[in-house]
């Protein structure tokens, strides 16, 4: 493996970049640029995504990566170490490490292997639309989704996510007559019958194998001549839970249309497959004891899942309760770690020819 300056200069450049979901184009075409005169083979895809490679082995790594934050700029600057700006942790921040992990290898250490960059678009909102345009089009043997677990731990799994808007239409009435409902309570009963379904589902089960129900939006409304009302529902869902059933029990309430956005499955690795003991052998070489996190976020390791099923876990420096937040920042040394775990983690993953 190469020697190594300390630099945080490469991410710095790439949080600089404002790319929040919808508004990645800019930042993905500079990406590409930059790659190709590092010596990768770069180009944006059809939708947007980054797509970069490096190496011309038979053994495919995918660096599954997203290029667009939330909204919200964060100031770019450097202070006492950490390098503050939004994106410096989810997830260009890993993305960053994966570029400059792969560039450390000596080319023995890269034989056999290609390492496949895939910087996805719209990873923040709802239809992850760039994981679903590469999980077609590419057959990885392994993939290293790049997310926040801090630079001594790994993500071991992701719960799913159902999200559904629920409507109820009904002729205006006055409300004095008799037998009146007004269409609140319609889409209120079905809220209420998922929100006890999944009271009794969660009872004796731990926090990941739950699905947890929120209610995130709520409104009414009336023209001259028709009144409504509008719900939007997610439920972050655990391995067992059956997605189809939970969309099937809100539209139970006669005269509720429901309208799915998302139905996207956990996904989990037992953590004994050659990734995962690569990786905890990694973070012991470094002196330190490897802890396996389980997240009630989703990423778009769900997306690609049902089509990769092939040894795959969630790694990036930086502290994910970091995410989304005004002051969003990573440490230099947590960043150098990450690099340096992620490098040994390549360098050691056995190619088809070696086994």
């Amino acid at each position: 493996m190469r020697a190594r300056e300390k630099s945080i200069e490469f991410l710095k450049w790439m949080v600089e970049q404002y790319s929040p979901s919808h508004h990645e184009q800019a930042f993905s075409r500079a990406l590409a640029g930059q790659l190709e005169r590092r010596g990768w083979r770069a180009h944006t895809d059809e939708v947007g995504n980054t797509i970069a490679s490096l190496g011309e082995g038979d053994t495919c790594i995918a660096l599954l990566g997203h290029i667009d934050t939330v909204p919200g700029e964060v100031p770019v600057r450097i202070e006492d170490g950490r390098l503050f700006g939004r994106g410096t942790v989810d997830a260009k921040g890993a993305l960053g490490a994966f570029i400059e992990a792969v560039e450390l290898l000596e080319e023995s250490e890269r034989a056999g292997k290609t390492f496949l960059l895939l910087g996805c678009v719209e990873e923040e909102v709802a239809i992850t639309r760039g994981a679903f345009h590469v999980r077609e089009r590419y057959r990885p043997d392994f993939v290293i989704n790049g997310e926040p677990s801090g630079a001594h731990a790994v993500t071991i799994g992701y719960k799913g996510l159902v999200r559904a808007e629920l409507e109820y239409r009904a002729s205006r009435r006055h409300t004095a007559s008799r037998d009146y409902r007004a269409p609140a309570e319609h889409v209120v009963e079905a809220w209420n019958q998922l929100r006890a379904d999944c009271d009794a589902w969660n009872r004796e089960r731990s926090l990941f194998e739950q699905n947890l129900p929120a209610l995130t939006s709520f409104q009414t409304g009336s023209t001259d001549t028709e009144e409504w009302a509008r719900a939007s529902v997610n439920v972050r869902t655990g391995p067992a839970s059956d997605g189809e059933r939970l969309l099937a029990l809100l539209g139970g309430v006669p005269g509720v249309t429901v309208k799915a956005l998302s139905n996207k499955g956990a996904v989990s690795t037992e953590g004994n497959d050659a990734l995962s003991r690569m990786f905890k052998r990694a973070i012991r070489e470094r002196g330190a004891r490897p802890t396996l996190r389980l997240k009630t976020g989703t990423s778009d390791w769900n997306t690609v899942a049902e089509a990769w099923r092939v040894p795959t876990l969630a790694y990036g420096p930086g502290d994910s309760s970091l995410d989304h937040t005004p002051h969003e920042h990573i440490g230099l040394d947590e960043y150098e770690e990450g690099v340096a775990v992620l490098a040994r983690v390549l360098a050691l993953l056995p190619t088809k020819t070696s086994g």
